[in-house]
């Protein structure tokens, strides 16, 4: 579980550096997610939860930020 925690950890810190994008984050995560399946115990269930969550938000608003940032540039607005 640790491992899995180190590796989701810095593919977030990448998406969030625009090292890597959103695309290759999402794949990124899962590639980590299925090699972590297999070896999981009952117990590790809500942990691994607890992580997944965690990169979700973490990943979802920064896309925020970004279509912010994108909506500025281009003289949209977000309809209310």
């Amino acid at each position: 579980m640790e491992v899995y925690k180190r590796e989701t950890e810095e593919v977030v810190h990448r998406f969030l550096g625009h090292r890597l994008s959103f695309p290759d984050c999402i794949a990124a995560l899962d590639a980590a997610l299925a090699g972590l399946v297999p070896s999981l115990t009952a117990e590790q269930i809500a942990p691994l939860h607890a992580i997944m969550l965690a990169n979700s938000t973490t990943v979802m608003q920064e896309m925020e930020k970004r279509g912010a940032v994108m909506n500025s540039w281009c003289g949209t607005r977000q309809p209310h």
